[in-house]
């Protein structure tokens, strides 16, 4: 018995050390990231920007990765890619798991940290784990005077096979079961403005308003200081956390109208507050307000109100 004990505590060390543990924090300030990349500037640093920004100067050493290139189509942008589409670009990027990978966007809005924050997300998924953002993204990194390049860098090809980490992602199927099912071990985060959860608003993707049937509106505004676009400090994330109480549940589903808004809440709460378990529903309600089959949904505007809506909108056309 003692044996088989010892075999099975070798064998979880083995699995625990083979777990890259991240260099860095999971956000990084623009004064981190500028001595880091002066103690190491072998590191891996990917621009999510348009061409058009990264052409008009850059991160010294960053290599364009354009945030169209890690969406789906028009219809369902959060819809995931398959795999060999990801490994394709994850190794023209020339991006590898033995040096540390750092995204960032513009930091223009609150908005567009959920870029950076979906393909932080989606790089994880795929099995690297060394990740870190730049917290306020470019904008931050301009305020503080740090230097800026115009030339294009690339990285060498890299070899490196994706490993699809089924645990960070859960589709509509999985989802409805658990609707239905009616289990209660797990919380379900509707990240969008009230106005879409109350449906007030809806996205041009989704074919209905309202939300999906059991979901809690956490809006991912709340993530962020008042006076600008970078996230909270992690004690006031906790905090806030803890007031919620989502660091109750066993599981946190989140999702929004394309996994965009939903990615920021994934990365708050799985990479800055710590809690286990934190999944995201890439496609969201695009996906699940355009199934064939009606799935379970609350907070559905009625007839009439469908109506005024699209009244409306003609109106202001």
């Amino acid at each position: 018995m003692l044996r088989i004990l010892t075999s099975l505590a070798l064998l979880v060390g083995l699995i625990l050390s083979s777990v890259q543990a991240a260099t860095y924090q999971p956000l990084l300030e623009a004064q981190q990231l500028s001595t880091a990349l002066k103690a190491n500037p072998a590191l891996q640093i990917i621009d999510i920007r348009s061409p058009a920004d990264y052409t008009a100067g850059h991160i010294p050493g960053a290599v364009s990765a354009p945030y169209g290139q890690w969406r789906g189509s028009a219809n369902n942008p959060g819809q995931l890619a398959d795999k060999a589409h990801f490994e394709q670009l994850v190794q023209r990027l020339g991006l590898t798991d033995q040096q540390p990978i750092v995204v960032y966007s513009s930091g223009a809005n609150e908005t567009d940290f959920g870029a950076a924050a979906r393909v932080y997300w989606t790089l994880k998924y795929l099995g690297l784990t060394d990740l870190t953002l730049l917290n306020g993204g470019f904008k931050q990194w301009q305020q503080a005077l740090q230097p800026i390049e115009t030339t294009t860098s690339q990285l060498e090809k890299s070899q490196y096979a994706v490993q699809v980490n089924n645990r960070l992602a859960i589709d509509k199927n999985e989802l409805l079961a658990k609707i239905t099912q009616q289990d209660n071990n797990y919380q379900l985060l509707d990240s969008r403005p009230p106005a879409f959860f109350q449906g007030k608003m809806k996205a041009p993707m989704a074919t209905t308003g309202g939300t999906i049937a059991t979901a809690q509106n956490i809006p991912f505004q709340q993530w962020f200081n008042g006076y600008d676009t970078r996230i909270r400090s992690t004690h006031e994330i906790q905090q806030l956390v803890k007031e919620q109480g989502l660091d109750l549940a066993v599981e946190t589903v989140s999702f929004c109208n394309t996994g965009h808004w939903a990615a920021t809440n994934w990365f708050v709460l799985s990479e800055v507050a710590g809690l286990p378990n934190v999944r995201l529903y890439p496609a969201s309600l695009a996906e699940w307000t355009q199934s064939k089959v009606a799935l379970p949904m609350d907070n559905t505007p009625s007839r009439w109100e469908q109506i005024q809506a699209k009244f409306a909108k003609l109106v202001s056309e």
